[in-house]
C-alpha cells in the first residue's frame, strides 16, 4: 500500500532558494523528457511562489541571481563533460580539468549564495568548510 507523503515545509536560506530556482530553470531549458519536465515545472512553480512571497523586492539581488545561474549552467556543462569522459573511459587531462573546475565553480557559487543571504538578511546561511 502506497501512502502519500505530506508536504515537507522547512526554512531555507534565501541563497539556497534562489540556487534551486536557477538550477530548475536550467533543467527546464535542457531536459526534453515530458514526464521529467512536468515534475520540474511543478517544483519550479512552488519555489517561485515561495520566492515571490518572501522576496517581494528582488531588485537588489538581480545581478547576483544572474551570476548564480551562469555558474550553475557552467557546472551543468562540466558535469556533462565528466559523464562523457566516463562513458568514453577517458580520464586524461581534460577530465582532470573538468573535475577541478567543479570545486572552483562551487566555491564561487557558495560565495554568491552568501552574498544573497547577507543582502536579504536571511535567517539561515549556508556554511562551507574544506581542508
Amino acid at each position: 500500500m502506497k501512502t502519500k507523503l505530506n508536504r515537507i515545509l522547512t526554512e531555507i536560506s534565501a541563497g539556497e532558494l534562489v540556487d534551486k530556482i536557477t538550477i530548475l530553470e536550467i533543467k527546464k531549458e535542457k531536459i526534453k523528457n515530458l514526464e521529467k519536465l512536468t515534475e520540474i515545472e511543478k517544483e519550479l512553480s512552488s519555489l517561485n511562489h515561495t520566492y515571490k512571497k518572501f522576496i517581494p523586492n528582488p531588485d537588489g539581488i538581480s545581478e547576483l541571481v544572474e551570476k548564480l545561474k551562469i555558474i550553475n549552467l557552467k557546472l551543468w556543462d562540466i558535469e556533462d563533460g565528466k559523464r562523457n569522459s566516463e562513458k568514453n573511459n577517458n580520464f586524461g587531462s581534460k577530465f582532470v580539468e573538468l573535475a577541478r573546475n567543479v570545486y572552483k565553480y562551487n566555491d564561487q557559487r557558495a560565495e554568491i549564495k552568501l552574498k544573497i543571504n547577507k543582502s536579504l538578511g536571511s535567517n539561515i546561511r549556508e556554511v562551507k568548510s574544506y581542508n
